[in-house]
């Protein structure tokens, strides 16, 4: 039996392979179907559905990091809501 993955805002994951190979995606926030993401370096935010990010951890696309301290935490949120306050175009998957 496979455990139930759990995303949870704050975790950091490395990107290892395809597209986006070299960057972190720092969980923002997680709805019924979709995950936020603020990508770095980039700084953009994203929007993945979470069949998708499921699919990248069980395939080592994906690399639990760490779950950031609140600080650095706080400051993520923060970039990421500027970018929906400045009408940066949100990258989807």
């Amino acid at each position: 039996m496979v455990d139930k993955i759990k995303i949870h805002p704050g975790q950091i994951y490395a990107v290892t392979t395809g597209t986006y190979i070299g960057s972190n995606m720092v969980i923002i926030s997680e709805s019924d179907h979709n995950v936020e993401i603020l990508n770095l370096p980039d700084m953009k935010n994203m929007t993945i559905p979470i069949n998708e990010i499921t699919t990248g951890i069980n395939e080592n696309i994906l690399e639990l990091l760490e779950t950031l301290p609140d600080d650095i935490m706080n400051v993520c949120k923060i970039q990421h809501e500027k970018n929906i306050d400045t009408g940066q175009q949100q990258s989807t998957l």
